[in-house]
């Protein structure tokens, strides 16, 4: 599944596919977050999402 999102992503600049794989990591970024100071969660967050999106478009599907 997260292969044919990537795939949608990428060839097809598929948005709603970024989206959907960025809510998969949502439950994993929120836990790791609590380990920093509450006032830099939401800049790490963005930070975060950032990085990912990058990592999505760049990602080798070969």
């Amino acid at each position: 599944m997260m292969a044919d999102l990537l795939l949608k992503a990428q060839l097809h600049k598929d948005k709603n596919a970024v989206v959907e794989i960025l809510d998969s990591f949502t439950p994993k970024i929120n836990a790791s977050l609590r380990q920093v100071p509450p006032d830099h969660r939401e800049d790490l967050r963005q930070e975060l999402y950032l990085s990912m999106i990058e990592v999505i478009h760049r990602f080798d599907l070969n």
